[in-house]
This record gives C-alpha cells, sequence and structure tokens, in this order.
C-alpha cells in the first residue's frame, strides 16, 4: 500500500482529471498529463489505438468528444498501489446519437511526478490488477 500521502495524492489527481473531462475542459486535462503520456481507451479499441503525447491526446478527445452527447465519467472505486500505481472503477454515460449509453469499466493508471502517464482500461478487475503490476487484490 502506498503512504497516506501518496494516496491523497492519487485519488486528488484522480478527481482532478476526472473533473476536468466531465467539464470539457480540454487545457485543464492537459495540465495532469505527462508530455509522454500514454493510453488505450475503450471507446476507441475497435481502431485498436494505443495514443501517445499530446498529439494522441487530441486525437482521442476529438473521437471521445465527438461520439458522446453529455458524457460524463464517475470514479466508483480507486485502489491506490505503491509506486504511482492505480486501479480504479469507472462509469461513463452519455449519449450516442441520441440513445442513452452507460458502462462500468477498470482503470489501470500509473503516476509519475504528479501526472498521469500510462493508463489502460479493462472490462474486469483482474485484468486491471494484472496490468497495473499490483496482483491480487
Amino acid at each position: 500500500m502506498p503512504h497516506d500521502n501518496e494516496e491523497a495524492e492519487l485519488r486528488l489527481l484522480a478527481a482532478t482529471v476526472y473533473d476536468a473531462l466531465n467539464a470539457r475542459d480540454l487545457d485543464a486535462f492537459l495540465t495532469h498529463l505527462t508530455d509522454d503520456v500514454e493510453f488505450t481507451s475503450l471507446v476507441a479499441e475497435a481502431e485498436g489505438a494505443t495514443f501517445r503525447g499530446r498529439d494522441g491526446v487530441m486525437v482521442w478527445w476529438d473521437t471521445v468528444m465527438a461520439s458522446f452527447g453529455d458524457v460524463h465519467w464517475d470514479v466508483l472505486e480507486m485502489i491506490p498501489g505503491p509506486d504511482g500505481r492505480a486501479v480504479m472503477h469507472l462509469r461513463i454515460s452519455g449519449t450516442i446519437a441520441d440513445v442513452p449509453v452507460e458502462q462500468t469499466m477498470w482503470q489501470a493508471t500509473r503516476v509519475r511526478e504528479g501526472k498521469a502517464s500510462w493508463w489502460a482500461f479493462f472490462r474486469t478487475r483482474e485484468e486491471a490488477f494484472e496490468a497495473a503490476g499490483l496482483g491480487d487484490h
């Protein structure tokens, strides 16, 4: 388990990042990511894309924000680990072509120097914990 201070920083970062997403505030979102950020997205998984750097964030942002109306992310649970690693259970909701959509997922995350440097989304808790290198929880 991380130290209390590290856990508090992880929780604050997660809340701040998802607040920026929910506000559709790209500039605020970008301030919490490393320049070499790398991530995957369930929303864009059909393309099998891994998004890299600021350019990747912009492509992802345009894809997600164009696909969803009224998109909203909720952090349902966060399980912090050591060394800036964490797993979160999330719910995304919104509309696609005026049809309500809701999906829960698991996110494995790594943080470096107070900013998100990597994340990936998974359908199961076990997959997320394995990807985060947190073993069985």
